[in-house]
């Protein structure tokens, strides 16, 4: 599955397009297509420690994700066309990056992986860290 969609012939890759591998690799390992070198591969594109920690999530939340949604599924192939969209992929467009149909953010990158929305705060924005009225004594 993950072969014939996004091909292992690459030499280096971003790291949004090593999440979205890894992330369509838990899927793949999931329905009983797992490709062990091409997970240590892409693992070693990370630099440190926690970006090897996101790969991993990324590879998990794939797994998981098969394992939530199998049922609603008559085969394998459409849990892998629900969760890896396959019209957005090297294989068929030509383009670098790879979208996923669910859930992802804006650059296709799973939403349980991504950016914490409460990190991107505006710095004059204090009432999200200030104590709430009912705390405060009058």
């Amino acid at each position: 599955m993950y072969e014939r969609v996004f091909g292992t012939d690459w030499r280096t890759i971003s790291d949004e397009e090593a999440i979205r591998r890894m992330y369509a690799l838990g899927v793949s390992s999931a329905l009983g297509h797992p490709n062990r070198g091409e997970f240590e591969r892409i693992r070693r594109q990370a630099a440190t420690a926690y970006g090897r920690s996101v790969l991993q999530l990324a590879f998990e939340e794939g797994k998981q994700r098969v394992a939530r949604n199998r049922a609603e599924y008559d085969s394998k192939q459409d849990v892998w066309e629900a969760l890896v969209d396959e019209q957005t992929t090297p294989a068929t467009t030509g383009r670098a990056d790879v979208g996923m149909q669910k859930p992802t953010d804006r650059q296709g990158v799973p939403k349980a992986i991504g950016r914490v929305e409460v990190l991107d705060g505006r710095s004059d924005d204090f009432s999200r860290i200030r104590l709430p009225e009912f705390l405060r004594r009058g």
